[in-house]
């Protein structure tokens, strides 16, 4: 009789056995393919924020040399990069002395000569900076004359400069008082100047040899 029962029971046991193994076959398939899912997904995401960083980073730097452009394309334009202005720093005074009825300037503008510091090559390695020494020698109606002059040449000369020394002497005349005073060279005054200039370093090419 029991033998009877486990003969009619034999088949439904095997299918529960087969479908025991179909489903932990399955089970582990899901597992597996989950897994590679979810690391296919974390590559995705950590190539994804890498692609963002490097689009920030590109958008970043852009806006750091647009800046550092617009800087450098400023300093060109006011006379700071680039060659000497003497012909400009030449007109600029004619006029002052002309347009402020100055009775006399005469100038004189030395050799550009290079500025060698080391604190500048350290800081700047690819830039190299002038100075254009100017001597200026006048002949003014009263003192405000020359804070006219310097000032003039300030705002309206090309390139920076700043006054290495500057004196003023009052004329000897045979009055006590400027008011009554019938010459406008009533004082002469001498300043020393340097104009500041800077370049791109020229990169210099390795020498062949001959082999």
């Amino acid at each position: 009789m029991m033998l009877d029962i486990l003969k009619n029971l034999q088949k439904e046991i095997s299918t529960f056995l087969i479908t025991i193994a179909l489903a932990t076959i399955l089970i582990v398939i899901s597992q597996s393919w989950w897994q590679t899912s979810y690391d296919d997904k974390s590559l995705a995401q950590m190539d994804l924020n890498a692609a963002k960083d490097r689009y920030y980073t590109a958008i970043n730097q852009k806006k750091l040399l647009e800046k550092f452009e617009e800087s450098y394309n400023k300093l060109k334009t006011t006379g700071i990069v680039g060659e000497e202005e003497r012909l400009n720093w030449v007109d600029t005074i004619e006029n002052i002395t002309a347009n402020n009825k100055i009775p006399y300037l005469k100038y004189k503008i030395d050799k550009r000569q290079p500025i060698n510091s080391g604190q500048l090559t350290q800081k700047f390695p690819g830039i190299e900076l002038y100075k254009s020494p100017m001597s200026l020698e006048m002949q003014l109606l009263h003192e405000g004359d020359l804070y006219t002059i310097i000032n003039n040449l300030h705002d309206k000369a090309k390139g920076l400069f700043d006054i290495r020394s500057c004196a003023i002497i009052r004329n000897t005349t045979s009055v006590e008082s400027l008011v009554d005073s019938q010459t406008d060279r009533n004082f002469s005054a001498k300043c020393e100047l340097n104009w500041y200039t800077m370049q791109k370093k020229s990169v210099q090419l390795p020498s062949r040899r001959n082999i």
